[in-house]
C-alpha cells in the first residue's frame, strides 16, 4: 500500500508549467481601440458642448446640452456613435448619424437626427478594464524612451529643442505649466511624431500658448505618466491626449484629437482628430495562472489495499516470499 500510495502522489504533483501571452494591445501608430473615438474614457463623464466624434464611456456618462459625432458622416444607424458601460443621463443635445449601447439605465430620453433608424440598445460591446490595462502599459512604456531633444523651463515658458528625426520624445516637468505662459518646440520635422511626455501627480495648464511651428497635430501625442488629476483652462491641445491614471477637468478650450483619460468633466469641445503618429508597440505583457496547491491524493481504496497485501506475501514453490517484486505483484500467480 506504501509503494502504491507513494507512485500516485508522484504523478498527481509533478509540476507542469504553464505561461500564457496576453493578446499585445494594438497600439503601434495609434492607441488600440481608444482610436476610434474622440474621447474614451474609463469611469465616469460629466461634459457638456459636444465631441465631434464618438464617445465611449465605461461607468456613467452624464451630458448637458451635449452634441456627439456632428462631424462624421451619417451611417443611417449602422454605426455606433456612444457607448456607456454604466448608466445615461442626457440632458439636452443629440447624437448625429449614428445609434447609442448602453450596459446600464436610460434615464432621460436621448434624441437622434436620424430616426427611426438610429436609437439605443442594451449592450456592452468594449472591454473597458482590458482596454485600460493595455493603455496604461502603453503609456508607461512611452515614458521611458528615451528623448531625443532638450526641454528647458526658461523666459518664462517651456523650451523644447528637437534633432529633425521622425520620432521626436520630449521629457517636461508637469510643474512647469503652473509658471509659464507658452510652450515654444524647434527643429522638429513638420511630419514627424512628436511625444510630450509629461510627468508629476498634477498638471494644471490655464491661459497658456502652445507654438507648434507647422508640426501635424495628427501626430502629437501629449502622454501624462503620472498624472491623477489634470485640468485646462483658457487652453487647447493641439494633439492628442493619453491621461490613462487623471480625472481630467475641462473647461473653456478645445482638445483637437484623441482623449484617453480614467474620468472626465467640464465644458471644453473635443475636436475629431485622430492620432496618426508611429510610436514603437509595448512589449506584450506575460501572466502566469496563481500557484494551485498540490492536488490531494485519496487513500487506495479497502479492496485494492487488501489485494496488494494478499499479492506480497504470496510465496515462491520454494518457500521464500515474493516481496517487491512489482512485476508480478499485478499478474494471476503461478500455481
Amino acid at each position: 500500500m506504501h509503494l502504491l500510495k507513494s507512485a500516485a502522489l508522484l504523478a498527481a504533483i509533478t509540476p507542469i508549467a504553464l505561461v500564457s501571452l496576453a493578446p499585445a494591445p494594438a497600439v503601434a501608430g495609434g492607441l488600440g481601440i481608444a482610436s476610434d473615438y474622440n474621447v474614451f474614457v474609463f469611469g465616469d463623464m460629466n461634459q457638456s458642448s459636444d465631441a465631434e466624434g464618438r464617445v465611449a464611456v465605461g461607468g456613467n456618462a452624464t451630458f448637458t446640452n451635449f452634441g456627439i459625432g456632428d462631424r462624421l458622416p451619417n451611417s443611417n444607424g449602422s454605426d455606433t456613435r456612444l457607448v456607456v458601460g454604466g448608466d445615461l443621463n442626457y440632458n439636452g443635445g443629440q447624437i448625429f448619424g449614428g445609434n447609442a449601447i448602453v450596459g446600464g439605465s436610460v434615464n432621460t430620453p436621448v434624441y437622434f437626427n436620424c430616426a427611426p433608424n438610429c436609437g439605443v440598445s442594451q449592450g456592452s460591446p468594449i472591454d473597458f478594464v482590458a482596454a485600460q490595462q493595455n493603455l496604461l502599459d502603453a503609456s508607461a512604456y512611452w515614458g521611458s524612451l528615451a528623448t531625443t531633444g532638450t526641454a528647458e523651463h526658461k523666459w518664462g515658458g517651456i523650451w523644447l529643442e528637437g534633432d529633425n528625426s521622425s520620432q521626436s520624445v520630449f521629457n517636461i516637468d508637469g510643474s512647469w505649466f503652473s509658471n509659464s505662459t507658452y510652450l515654444n518646440i524647434n527643429k522638429v520635422a513638420n511630419n514627424a511624431t512628436v511625444l510630450f511626455n509629461v510627468f508629476g501627480d498634477t498638471v494644471n495648464i490655464a491661459n497658456f500658448g502652445l507654438n507648434l511651428n507647422g508640426i501635424n497635430k495628427e501626430n502629437v501625442l501629449f502622454n501624462f505618466v503620472d498624472a491623477t488629476q489634470l485640468s485646462t483652462t483658457g487652453f487647447s491641445f493641439t494633439g492628442s491626449v493619453l491621461a490613462p491614471k487623471a480625472h481630467y477637468t475641462f473647461n473653456n478650450g478645445n482638445l483637437e484629437g484623441n482623449l484617453v483619460a480614467a474620468s472626465v468633466s467640464g465644458s471644453g469641445e473635443f475636436h475629431n482628430f485622430q492620432f496618426k503618429g508611429n510610436l514603437p508597440t509595448p512589449p506584450v505583457r506575460v501572466s502566469e495562472p496563481p500557484d494551485q496547491p498540490p492536488a490531494s491524493v485519496p487513500e487506495p481504496a479497502l479492496g485494492l489495499g487488501l489485494l496488494a497485501v494478499g499479492a506480497l506475501m504470496i510465496r515462491r514453490r520454494d518457500g521464500r516470499p515474493v516481496l517487491g517484486n512489482r512485476a508480478q505483484a499485478s499478474t494471476t500467480p503461478q500455481v
